[in-house]
C-alpha cells in the first residue's frame, strides 16, 4: 500500500536509536524514526555533535538538532490520474497529523527518558509548525521507497512581522521600565494566564483549564486583599465563598462612590445560588466545569476549541471584575 510521509527538523535532539516506533493515535498507527543531524551553524554559543554527545536539558539544538520521519496511516490510490493532486490538497492535514504523532512521542519520551548520568528530559516541549523547518512531504510504498516522483518541500512555516509591525507601543516600553524600576511583582494570575495561553499554542490542551482556573482562583484573593486592607489572605475560602465575599466588599464600595451594586448569584427561595452575571457564568460554564472534568473524571481529550474556550472564560472574567474596580478610581 502507498502512505504519505512528512519529514522535518526540529529544533533539538532527541537521544534514542534510530529504529522505527508505532505510535497509535485515535486508531491509526503511525510510523516514527528520529535521526540525529548536526546543530545550525551559530556566529556563538557551544556546537558539539556526535553519537555519544549530549547537553544536559538543550532545547536550542546546540548538541544538534532531530530529523522526524513520521509514515501516516492512509492509504493512497496512485491508480488515479490526478492522485498528485489529491495529496497536494492533503498537504496541510498530513503535516497536521505528523506534528500530533510526533508530539505524542515526545510526550511519551519526556515522561520516560532518563540518561545514565540521571538527568531526565523534563526541559522536552511539545512542537507548533514555527518550530520546525525543512518539511517534505512524499509518497512510499510497503519498502519505505518514494513513488511518483514527486515531492511537497517547504522551508518553514513562520509569521514575519515587518517595519512598524514589529514597533512595540511606548505605554509598553514605559510599563516594563515602571516595573522593573520599582522591583514591581507579576501578579501570579497572570503569569497563569500566560502559561494557559501558551499551552494552547503548544497543543496540549488538557492542561489549559487548569491553568486558566487557577489563574481565575488566584485573582479573587488578589483584588479581595486590594480592596479591603484587612483582609486575611492567609484564611482559606472556598471559591464560593471567595466570590461572595468580593461581590460584598465590591458592591459596598462602588455604591459609596455613586455606582450600582453587582448582583452575581440567584436568589432562589430554597436550593442553592447559581452564578448568573454574564461573565463569570461563562466562565463557570466554559473553565470551571472543563477542569473538574480533567481533573475529577481523567478527561484527556480536551479539543482546541474547548482550550480556548476555558481560557477566553477566565480571561473575561478577569477583566469584567477589573473594569468595575476602574469605577473606584
Amino acid at each position: 500500500m502507498i502512505k504519505p510521509r512528512v519529514e522535518f527538523i526540529a529544533p533539538f535532539r532527541v537521544y534514542v536509536s534510530e529504529e522505527f516506533f508505532e505510535v497509535k493515535l485515535e486508531s491509526k498507527i503511525f510510523i516514527v524514526q528520529s535521526v540525529p543531524v548536526p546543530p545550525a551553524i551559530l556566529s556563538e554559543g557551544i556546537q558539539v555533535h556526535g553519537k555519544n554527545i549530549e547537553i544536559s536539558h538543550d532545547i536550542f539544538g546546540y548538541a544538534g538538532r532531530t530529523k522526524f520521519s513520521v509514515v501516516i496511516d492512509e492509504d493512497i490510490d496512485i491508480s488515479c490520474t490526478n492522485w498528485k493532486n489529491a495529496f497536494c490538497d492533503n498537504e496541510a492535514l498530513y503535516i497536521q497529523m505528523s506534528l500530533s504523532c510526533v508530539n505524542r512521542f515526545l510526550e511519551v519520551y519526556r515522561d520516560q527518558d532518563k540518561n545514565r548520568l540521571g538527568d531526565k528530559s523534563f526541559h522536552v516541549i511539545p512542537l507548533v509548525k514555527s518550530d520546525l523547518y525543512n518539511f517534505r512531504l512524499v509518497a512510499i510504498d510497503e519498502q519505505f521507497n518514494e513513488v511518483g516522483d514527486f515531492a511537497i518541500i517547504r522551508p518553514a512555516f513562520h509569521r514575519t512581522g515587518f517595519g512598524t509591525a514589529v514597533e512595540r507601543e511606548a505605554e509598553i516600553i514605559n510599563n516594563i521600565q515602571v516595573m522593573l524600576r520599582n522591583e514591581t511583582s507579576i501578579p501570579i494570575y497572570r503569569d497563569l494566564i500566560n502559561s494557559a495561553r501558551n499551552y494552547i499554542w503548544r497543543g496540549q490542551y488538557r492542561l489549559a483549564p487548569v491553568e486558566a482556573n487557577t489563574a481565575f482562583e488566584s485573582f479573587l484573593p488578589e483584588i479581595i486583599s486590594h480592596l479591603d486592607q484587612n483582609f486575611n489572605r492567609s484564611e482559606r475560602l472556598d471559591l464560593y465563598n471567595k466570590l461572595k465575599r468580593l461581590q460584598g466588599i465590591l458592591s459596598s464600595q462602588l455604591i459609596n462612590s455613586g455606582y450600582s451594586s453587582v448582583v452575581w448569584f440567584n436568589n432562589p427561595p430554597n436550593g442553592w445560588q447559581t452564578l448568573h452575571q454574564q461573565e463569570l457564568k461563562t466562565w463557570y460554564d466554559d473553565c470551571y466545569l472543563l477542569r473538574n472534568k480533567v481533573i475529577h473524571e481523567g478527561y484527556n481529550r480536551v479539543t482546541r476549541e474547548e482550550a480556548f474556550k476555558a481560557y477566553q472564560g477566565a480571561v473575561t472574567a478577569i477583566d469584567y471584575i477589573e473594569a468595575e474596580i476602574k469605577k473606584l478610581i
